[in-house]
């Protein structure tokens, strides 16, 4: 039987960001960020009520919810503590480091950070593999209700992911060969569910035929440790294409950082940010000082975070107690 722990007062959850599709696995592949993420905080109550006390970081005020019922992080409480009907309330703070619409899993880190934090408050807490379909869920709920697991995967287990169904959610981890990962999020915002709405014509079967012997050679490279086949397919047919007119300069971007030697370029999620991979952390400076010349072209501030991509996952940060 689950039980709430009466001793803990305070849980404070930490979540990274994570890019999703890796060009070749739209829905299916994702790889944590690190050094960005979200952190919610659970302050016991008294009651048995919800209420978002504080949303803070870097999300302008009054952009989230405030509303329990809307807000993804504790959407996704709510639905945890019914589901085992937990009679225990919280205040609510989240504090956001990843901008609304970067493309680099915001509402994906805070339902992490959100089930993880509640669920510490159990007396036997329940293990990752059983608390990620409600960062699923969670998700779906910014995704127009599509269930997709590759941001919320990677952001709870770290490393890089391919999913196998995301729901129920099952998953392998791939290795990553000790890569890295540049990713550039320019200032602008790209919303979801507007950039989805690109993808709904049909494809041609030759592209998605390509596509999926890219996707065979990603998974083959990985597994066999070969670079040069990596960088030969890991190359994206179907939805590049079709959203890389939301990223102003894309082109130019890309063949930037593959003239700095990038392995691979592509959209992180539905963007804006952009991914590229090396197999040096050094080699990052390089590639991120040619992207940085692209964009200050077309004058657009930009973010960059560089990332292992065998960073870990989502995590309890602190915990006080009576």
């Amino acid at each position: 039987m689950i039980k709430v722990n009466d001793k803990l007062q305070v849980v404070t959850a930490y979540a990274p960001g994570s890019s999703a599709n890796f060009a070749v696995g739209f829905d299916l592949i994702g790889f944590a960020v690190a050094g960005v993420g979200d952190r919610v905080t659970l302050e016991r109550r008294e009651d048995d009520q919800l209420h978002i006390k504080e949303i803070t970081g870097v999300v302008p005020e009054g952009v989230l919810p405030l509303d329990v019922k809307k807000n993804v992080a504790t959407a996704v409480i709510r639905k945890f503590l019914a589901d085992y009907n937990l009679p225990i309330g919280f205040d609510v703070s989240i504090d956001k480091g990843i901008p609304m619409g970067s493309g680099i899993g915001g509402s994906a880190a805070s339902s992490v950070a959100a089930i993880l934090a509640v669920n510490a408050f159990l007396d036997a807490p329940l293990s990752k593999d059983q608390l990620i379909d409600y960062a699923i869920y969670g998700e779906s709920l910014i995704s127009g209700g599509v269930y997709h697991g590759d941001n919320a995967v990677p952001s709870m287990f770290g490393g890089l992911v391919l999913l196998q169904s995301s729901k129920p959610c099952q998953f392998v981890k791939l290795p990553t060969l000790g890569l890295y990962a540049l990713i550039a999020c320019p200032e602008i915002e790209i919303k979801t569910k507007e950039a989805r709405k690109l993808l709904e014509a049909p494809y041609v079967i030759g592209d998605v035929v390509k596509q999926c012997a890219n996707l065979a050679g990603v998974i083959s490279a990985l597994y066999t440790n070969n670079l040069s086949l990596l960088q030969d397919t890991l190359e994206d047919q179907l939805i590049e294409p079709r959203r890389k007119s939301l990223i102003p300069g894309f082109d130019a971007l890309k063949e930037a950082a593959k003239n700095k030697g990038a392995i691979g370029v592509g959209i992180s999620g539905s963007g804006p940010a952009v991914f590229a991979i090396a197999s040096t952390k050094g080699a990052l400076g390089e590639i991120a000082k040619a992207m940085d010349n692209v964009f200050l072209e077309r004058q657009i501030n930009v973010n960059y975070y560089i990332s292992s991509l065998n960073c870990d996952g989502g995590y309890i940060e602190s915990k006080v107690e009576k």
